[in-house]
């Protein structure tokens, strides 16, 4: 990524620009001009944003995700696929609590509602541009919510052993039995001993029970840490 960013800042940011509300697209595109960045088109629809993006290979794409009543994360997840070295930023009408997470979680790096100031959606820009992350403090706020709450819901985690909370981790993961064995360097006997351990430990009734709980665990605890520390390094740090 570093090849990628000291590339982008020897040469104007390439950007296009997609959003079926005149309003919202034209006064972008004037931001951005603005900015003196490099506009490489406007869309209206997918079709045109995929042309674009194919002509161009743009290095930022901002784009209203739910286009034309399109299913926005899906749509953001091919855009992903198919062009892996175009950030994408979502500007969009739908609320970032319910969206922002999902959004960069599916290939976004950004999430920009647009009730937001001028200002705002520059820091937005040039963040996303920086080969970083970018949401609200409020979004970021939600995370440590998220964080703190989950926590609380595993008051008995702390008694796991570094060993057990590494194998829990992992369980979270979607590694197998197998696979965790290999990835420690132990027997699978070793590992299901592990199990047993953490089962008694948190109160998993069974395996199915404590599959479920770790994974609960892996998703909210990296995403959220994950988002956090994007937005707030020093928040991060703090509840850690």
């Amino acid at each position: 990524m570093s090849e990628a960013r000291n590339t982008i800042s020897s040469r104007r940011p390439r950007i296009v620009v997609a959003d079926d509300s005149t309003v919202a697209r034209e006064g972008i595109a004037a931001i951005i001009r603005d900015l003196r960045y490099a506009l490489c088109g406007l869309a209206t629809d997918q079709r045109t944003m995929s042309e674009l993006l194919q002509q161009h290979q743009p290095d930022l794409l901002l784009i209203e995700p739910f286009l034309g009543n399109r299913d926005g994360i899906f749509l953001i997840k091919e855009l992903t696929a198919r062009f892996p070295r175009t950030r994408i930023l979502a500007i969009s009408r739908q609320p970032e609590e319910i969206y922002a997470e999902r959004a960069l979680r599916a290939g976004a790096s950004g999430y920009w509602m647009k009730r937001g100031t001028r200002e705002e959606l520059i820091r937005a820009i040039e963040t996303v541009l920086a080969d970083e992350l970018y949401v609200s403090p409020g979004v970021a706020l939600l995370a440590v919510h998220k964080v703190v709450e989950h926590r609380a819901a595993y008051p008995k985690g702390a008694n796991l052993t570094d060993r057990e909370l590494h194998v829990f981790g992992l369980v979270g993961a979607g590694f197998g039995t197998s696979r965790i064995a290999k990835e420690l360097g132990i027997s699978p006997k070793t590992v299901e001993t592990y199990y047993e351990h953490i089962k008694l430990k948190l109160r998993y009734p069974d395996a199915n029970a404590l599959h479920k709980g770790a994974r609960d665990w892996s998703e909210l605890s990296n995403v959220s840490f994950w988002l956090l520390h994007a937005i707030c390094p020093a928040c991060a740090a703090m509840i850690t």
